[in-house]
């Protein structure tokens, strides 16, 4: 099962019918924080199963790829 963030800002928003978006993702291992350990799609992973909607990036191709990897996890 995806982790939702514990503050509960993806669900909240959802309710009130807003949709959350974040930006700007880039791939240069100097722009991610070290957590991802220079796996750009990681830190996408991480913001899809916290419960964003979209985001805005640089790197549409690794976008595109981590929401694809990160609907299967999902079963969709």
């Amino acid at each position: 099962m995806p982790r939702r963030s514990p503050y509960g800002t993806g669900g909240r928003s959802s309710q009130a019918g807003l949709f959350v978006h974040v930006f700007t993702f880039r791939n240069e291992k100097r722009r991610l924080a070290s957590d991802y350990q220079g796996n750009p799609q990681a830190e996408y992973l991480q913001f899809f199963r916290l419960g964003v909607d979209g985001v805005f990036s640089e790197f549409p191709d690794t976008a595109v790829t981590a929401r694809a990897i990160y609907l299967r996890e999902c079963g969709r």
